[in-house]
């Protein structure tokens, strides 16, 4: 047996559902904001009903934990895959922005959506911070290590202030999307002139 899901057949497993769960609550989070997310409407947007929905998660609290976990995860997959790509300190640095920029453009973060949260759900969302902020570190640290970048480097506290950079830039692609690609050269530029050798 399939169910219609937008334009395509998709099996009626346990799994598919799920997803289309997921997919749901994505959706109404991107479009509408973090206070869109009801039962009523992920069971809406999903084309599954209330029942059903309830099956999976008990409250929407679960659901939103869930989804940002799953994107998060996501988006630490494709940050790890980009940086496979380059081993150079300033490569990977550009890799930093240009992700930075990608999340900002797609909508996929906003900085503000922790503060609606429950602790779960908070807790979710800083697994991708944790993993942002390690890839920062550590490629600061490769670049002072390998002279490509300032000697005087502190990458525990450069990390952060990198952090705040790129966060700027994911907002600035966020309310400009269109402008992305001029937004992450800018930010490389900006990023490259703070922590490179004069």
């Amino acid at each position: 047996m399939t169910e219609r899901f937008g334009d395509r057949s998709t099996p009626a497993s346990a799994s598919s559902t799920d997803e289309r769960i997921i997919e749901a609550a994505l959706t109404l989070i991107a479009r509408d904001g973090l206070g869109a997310v009801t039962m009523v409407k992920v069971a809406e947007t999903a084309g599954i009903s209330r029942q059903t929905l309830y099956n999976h998660y008990p409250d929407v609290d679960s659901i939103i934990t869930e989804a940002i976990g799953r994107h998060n995860r996501e988006s630490i997959r494709l940050l790890e895959a980009s940086m496979r790509i380059v081993s150079d300190p300033q490569g990977r640095l550009e890799q930093l922005v240009r992700h930075a920029a990608s999340i900002g453009a797609h909508a996929h973060r906003v900085q503000e959506l922790e503060h609606g949260l429950s602790a779960d759900a908070r807790v979710a969302l800083r697994e991708y911070d944790d993993a942002h902020d390690r890839w920062i570190q550590d490629v600061l640290e490769q670049g002072r290590q390998s002279g490509a970048f300032r000697g005087d480097l502190v990458p525990g506290v450069d990390a952060v202030l990198v952090r705040h950079m790129l966060r700027g830039v994911a907002e600035a692609s966020a309310e400009a999307p269109e402008e992305t690609a001029a937004i992450a050269a800018a930010g490389l530029r900006t990023v490259v002139a703070c922590v490179c050798r004069r």
